[in-house]
């Protein structure tokens, strides 16, 4: 499966651990591929320096060096969301055909897509615990 990530994924995983990072270490240890737009890599960057500035560049480039496809984004904009700054990040996973996105973006779990699949970090590992 290709997973897309989204920004408050990574901070949640990698700056508060808990749940999402519990989901990370699974999708790391298995045939799923993960992906981060360019997009999103800016905005993930851009919130570190923000919110952490002692640790950004070391929480950066701790991601970067993690077993994530990076691929650009696409100017074109894709499918419609009730929060237009979402737009972005379902057009580039449309664009790379993505399976799914994973967010805790709640206008995107209210989206009722078809495609792609839209889970929160709980539902997807919980999607993953119960398959194994």
């Amino acid at each position: 499966m290709r997973i897309m990530l989204d920004t408050n994924v990574i901070i949640s995983a990698l700056i508060f651990g808990g749940k999402a990072g519990k989901l990370l270490e699974l999708l790391f240890d298995s045939e799923h591929e993960l992906y981060v737009s360019e997009f999103v890599d800016r905005e993930f960057k851009e919130k570190l320096r923000q919110k952490w500035p002692n640790k950004a560049e070391e929480v950066y480039r701790l991601y970067r060096s993690l077993d994530i496809r990076f691929c650009n984004s696409t100017e074109k904009a894709m499918g419609t969301l009730r929060d237009e700054k979402d737009i972005p990040v379902l057009s580039d996973a449309l664009y790379h055909q993505i399976d799914v996105i994973l967010t805790g973006d709640k206008d995107f779990l209210e989206a009722e897509l078809e495609k792609p699949l839209i889970y929160s970090p709980a539902m997807m590992y919980d999607y993953l615990i119960t398959k194994s």
